[in-house]
């Protein structure tokens, strides 16, 4: 690797010279920068993100699967505001809805079960501690998932321990009490995209796979659509991927990546992009590039999972020396049409584990010749704007108002983690803003990137969110806290 080093307009432009000519700019952390950037980010009008009204009762905060939370920039390092701990053991993702936060557990003896907490004290607004009594729960951490519905309430849903059917409880926010029951037509896994439920199904006899569309009350089917695979059930492709990725949604368009049944073999994943009004597929993405070429087979790259970010849709590309080594790009796509927009070749040596929309740059986090660093692309064409380092234990996080963030598991002298440092950078130049310190159970919970990783959307929930108005409500082994 050839570096030369130019100082230009006061800014240090680092060229980098790549199998692919890679141009970028490294970040300047001087305190100038640093103020200039913020003062930016302080005029700066809110960017363009997935908006709707269940959006903050989603794992990261719109339906866009881009990691951008509807908030303003955080400018500086959170204070804790205040933290509850009752005693809960493994406690449920927090879910912020009108002034409270849901979250819970029932796998303790005192205040067991759903609890809303009033977002500026932290005291408990109210309690259900019955659903704990139901199917064998109590005592068990559980696997819930909470949604905001339009009509103000929220819709829990429970799976029971003792093998019963999954429980569907509406509760009224004010109240605190659960007002109905609900009793899908379909079940499997849920999705709640731009006010659309949504599950997974397959038909074994007919040999599709499907995506239906459930009423607002969960109790009809709206629509289906048949155009996917079975699971595999023969043995084994070493390549094989799941039938669906983790889907986004805009405009009314849900984006699904899974795999078609019209594909010859090998098949992957390709992207849809389906009518949620309808169910009606409008475009395929059908030009994937040869990954891997293999006892002639020709493999196609996978499409992963697709994020919508500055009115584009950004999906991965793969690229593969056989048996692990990979390479990994970009490629924009028009969400209305499926037209290709921009593409960034897979790099020899450099994979991406994971991407992070900031406004008008897409942050990634790259591995390459053995070290780890981020790179900011424009996403108005694909470009690279700047690179910097990254240490091993840091991971990127999320990002909100055009800055994004980065946490790091932090060791002592006995490799022990003792805390854990948060940062936050601007987007547009990869200049660093701020350093927090926070305890290691804060934002850790065993990994510093649990839930982030947007490949691994299907297995994991963020630990902590940002809320509307820039504060971070977040759980730990006992309870939850605000940072602001």
């Amino acid at each position: 690797m050839k570096q030369s080093l130019l100082l230009k307009n006061a800014m240090l432009i680092l060229f980098i010279s790549t199998g692919a000519g890679v141009l970028a700019q490294v970040p300047d952390d001087s305190p100038a920068a640093r103020d200039a950037a913020i003062a930016r980010l302080q005029k700066a009008t809110s960017c363009k993100v997935c908006n709707e009204s269940s959006a903050m009762s989603m794992p990261y905060g719109t339906s866009c699967n881009s990691r951008e939370f509807q908030a303003p920039p955080i400018l500086a390092a959170p204070q804790k505001q205040w933290e509850l701990n009752p005693g809960w053991w493994g406690v449920w993702p927090p879910v912020p809805i009108g002034n409270v936060i849901l979250t819970g557990s029932c796998n303790n003896d005192g205040n067991e079960g759903l609890s809303a907490i009033d977002k500026n004290t932290g005291k408990i607004v109210w309690r259900i501690g019955n659903i704990c009594a139901v199917g064998n729960r109590r005592g068990s951490t559980g696997k819930v998932a909470i949604y905001a519905l339009p009509s103000g309430e929220a819709l829990l849903i429970y799976p029971r321990e003792d093998g019963g059917a999954t429980d569907y409880y509406v509760v009224n926010i004010k109240t605190g009490k659960i007002v109905r029951t609900l009793s899908p037509a379909k079940t499997g896994p849920l999705r709640y995209r731009s006010g659309i439920f949504t599950t997974l199904n397959q038909s074994s006899k007919d040999g599709y796979s499907y995506i239906s569309a459930l009423s607002d009350d969960l109790s009809s089917v709206r629509w289906q659509n048949k155009e996917f695979r079975l699971a595999m059930t023969n043995n084994l492709d070493p390549l094989y991927t799941p039938t669906f990725a983790a889907p986004a949604s805009s405009n009314g368009i849900l984006f699904q990546t899974a795999r078609s049944l019209d594909q010859n073999e090998p098949f992957t994943r390709q992207l849809h992009a389906i009518d949620l009004k309808t169910g009606k597929t409008l475009w395929k993405h059908t030009a994937q590039p040869i990954m891997l070429k293999r006892n002639g087979l020709s493999y196609r790259s996978d499409d992963g999972i697709p994020m919508i970010a500055d009115g584009k849709l950004i999906i991965r590309l793969q690229s593969m020396e056989w048996p692990a080594v990979y390479a990994s790009g970009l490629r924009a796509l028009d969400p209305a049409t499926g037209k290709i927009l921009w593409t960034v070749d897979p790099v020899s040596g450099q994979q991406i584990f994971n991407r992070v929309a900031v406004c008008g740059i897409l942050v990634t986090e790259v591995a390459i010749n053995k070290n780890r660093e981020l790179w900011g692309y424009r996403l108005s064409d694909g470009t690279l704007a700047w690179r910097r380092p990254l240490s091993k234990n840091a991971h990127l996080l999320t990002s909100s108002g055009g800055a994004f963030y980065v946490g790091e598991r932090i060791v002592d002298n006995d490799s022990r983690y003792k805390d854990h440092r948060l940062q936050g950078f601007d987007g547009l130049t990869g200049t660093l803003l701020w350093t927090g310190s926070y305890p290691d159970y804060y934002l850790g919970l065993g990994t510093s990137n649990t839930g982030w990783d947007i490949e691994n959307a299907n297995s994991a929930t963020p630990l902590w969110i940002i809320d509307k108005d820039g504060a971070i409500y977040g759980i730990t082994l006992k309870g939850i806290f605000k940072l602001k």
